[in-house]
């Protein structure tokens, strides 16, 4: 194996200072004859991360992690040795030398005459689109789809014009002592049918590609109208495979680093339209579906990766594909925009719902099992044989015993199933055998509506037409006997949090803030406002005819009890992500994530064996900490 030259290496870390480089990142006291701080590879609150201006070497007490310059960028980058070294020279002004082989001088050569043709016509298409008459047609574009000049000049967008020659930007590069040939190798240019060098893109509205260090390496031509094809990419260059690229990321890294959450949306407007609003997390791809090449890039930014797709059904199907490669590398999300609406259309028109939809968007496995169970009902319907079928595909592709382990057991709870039955029949599909019938038998213990009589819960055939999403359940009672809001906030303490959809918070949010639970309808959005009618149609065998006060009482605590297991299981789902990210950089707080996983275990179990959900009671712990 070749050895890196050490000369440059001691060069840079002359001309450059290890506090110095540090302390952009991380706010640095006197400790003596060191400097002290919050340590950024783990969480922590009492400084534990030390450097030594002497040694020029840094040290954590409490990850044990330590080196010197070059370790510190690998580490907070999340690079390889060569690519530290690269971005270090850049910064200390040290030259390179080339790696062994003849091919090394030209290649290296031919990258760097790619990148200064990009920038040079960045620097046209940005001057054209904002100055110049000839850009008429682009300001024109982006002022009807609501794009400000402050996004013109953060993503340098420009306009490609055509021009009777049809060679504006060829001519402009000649005229800086760039070869007509090497803008053809690098993709702004094409040789015409005369032999002629003309520009490759023309008419078009221009975003330039950058990769994640905020280098032009490709363009996104828009088309002003339906003129095929409507966007138009660079083709594959020195510089660029978009299979390996993600637009957007080099404005997404420092929210990334402080964050550590990703924001995949479907196109270029999205992203810019999304970082408008302020959600500067937002990345996509360039036209194409999700790589693995391009889901490990972001895992050198992020550890959990959002999918955010339109709602119809391309999306729906995108979204499906992209969390399988998300999974292999993050902890996949899922936000499944309202049918019709794309995320710059909602970024636009209602940044703050947009903003609201993205914090509150769901553990992608958790909502594909959703959409899998349906409205299916426990037992031998029809419907629930379909369920089930549609569950064991997608149990069946997590990566993780434990997370499936979850999912399974939620599954089950849903329709009215052991478990292990749901596991045995992954288990055969696996291995190309067909999942055997469905075995009816006793829900397993802690289902919703399970719990012996013993425990003052209620049966299924007792709680009337409860369906399997008691959530929702609990809510209609809720619109119907608003009386009872004031009882179940206060003798269960159930938060307007846990509640698992915006819809639903809104609605329950509403009627606790008046002392008689009544609804003022004109606090709702129109979800919102979509849900309660639905909820009003429904009917509650409990509040018809002579309802008893204790059966209603055991209705709403059984409800509370599903509500309350679900998001414990979901918060364990939560701690067990933090165990397998534990291995890289948090190794001190593998305790104390232990220690809250096995309470949760335990708050868990309680309720399944019947204990009531009283406020102040059980320690619920529902938010992630980390």
């Amino acid at each position: 194996m070749t050895m890196p030259d050490s000369r440059p290496v001691e060069e840079i870390k002359a001309r450059l200072d290890l506090a110095e480089v540090i302390g952009a990142h991380v706010r640095l006291q006197r400790a003596g004859r060191e400097l002290r701080g919050l340590c950024p590879f783990h969480d922590e609150k009492t400084p534990s991360f030390y450097v030594s201006p002497e040694k020029q070497l840094w040290h954590c007490q409490g990850c044990h992690q330590g080196g010197d310059l070059f370790r510190f960028v690998e580490l907070l980058d999340r690079v390889d040795f060569k690519e530290a070294l690269e971005r270090l020279a850049r910064r200390a002004g040290v030259e390179l030398p080339e790696g062994p082989g003849a091919r090394a001088g030209p290649a290296r050569r031919e990258r760097e005459q790619v990148q200064a043709l990009h920038k040079l016509a960045t620097d046209f298409y940005h001057h054209v689109l904002g100055q110049a008459p000839a850009g008429a047609p682009g300001r024109a574009m982006l002022e009807a789809r609501g794009v400000g000049a402050a996004s013109w000049d953060h993503f340098q967008l420009g306009y490609a014009p055509a021009g009777a020659r049809q060679d504006n930007l060829v001519r402009f590069l000649v005229a800086r002592g760039q070869p007509a040939a090497a803008a053809v190798q690098a993709g702004l240019a094409r040789r015409g049918p005369d032999g002629a060098v003309v520009d490759f893109f023309r008419r078009r509205l221009m975003i330039p590609i950058r990769d994640e260090r905020g280098t032009c390496i490709a363009f996104g031509g828009r088309a002003l109208g339906d003129e095929p094809p409507k966007y138009l990419n660079t083709r594959a260059t020195a510089t660029f495979d978009k299979s390996r690229v993600l637009f957007g990321l080099d404005r997404a890294r420092e929210t990334l680093r402080r964050q550590r959450t990703a924001v995949i949306v479907e196109g270029y407007f999205d992203v810019i339209a999304a970082h408008a609003a302020g959600v500067t997390e937002a990345v996509s791809t360039s036209g194409t579906a999700l790589t693995p090449a391009q889901a490990r890039l972001l895992r050198r930014f992020a550890e959990t990766a959002i999918l955010c797709f339109d709602g119809d059904a391309a999306g729906r199907r995108a979204a499906a594909a992209a969390v399988d490669v998300i999974a292999a590398e993050l902890e996949p999300r899922l936000l499944l925009l309202p049918e019709g609406r794309d995320p710059d259309e909602l970024c636009r028109e209602d940044p703050d719902r947009f903003r609201a939809l993205v914090t509150g968007a769901r553990p992608a496995w958790e909502v594909l099992v959703d959409e899998a169970l349906g409205d299916a009902p426990p037992g031998a319907d029809p419907r629930t044989l379909a369920a089930r079928r549609a569950v064991i595909q997608v149990l069946a592709r997590i990566p993780e015993a434990s997370v499936r382990d979850l999912y399974a057991a939620r599954a089950a709870r849903r329709l009215g199933v052991d478990p292990r039955h749901l596991l045995t029949d992954m288990e055969r599909s696996r291995r190309g055998r067909p999942a055997g019938p469905p075995v009816p038998g006793p829900p397993p213990a802690g289902a919703p509506g399970t719990a012996g009589p013993e425990a003052g819960s209620l049966t299924r055939a007792e709680s009337g037409n409860a369906p399997p999403d008691r959530v929702g359940y609990l809510l209609g009672l809720l619109v119907h006997a608003p009386e009872r809001v004031a009882d179940v906030r206060e003798r269960y303490g159930l938060a307007v949090e846990e509640f698992p959809d915006t819809a639903q918070r809104a609605i329950y949010g509403a009627m606790v803030r008046r002392q008689d639970g009544v609804l003022e309808e004109a606090e709702l959005d129109r979800d919102a406002t979509a849900l309660l009618a639905r909820l009003r149609r429904e009917a509650y065998p409990e509040l018809t005819g002579d309802p008893a006060a204790s059966r209603v009482d055991r209705v709403l605590e059984d409800c509370v009890r599903a509500i309350r297991i679900d998001r414990l299981t979901d918060r364990a789902l939560e701690l067990e992500r933090r165990l397998r990210l534990s291995g890289h950089h948090r190794h001190g707080e593998v305790p104390a994530v232990v220690g809250e996983w096995e309470a949760i275990r335990h708050q868990i179990e309680l309720l399944k064996r019947g204990e009531p959900p009283v406020a102040g009671g059980l320690p619920i712990t529902t938010a992630p900490t980390g």
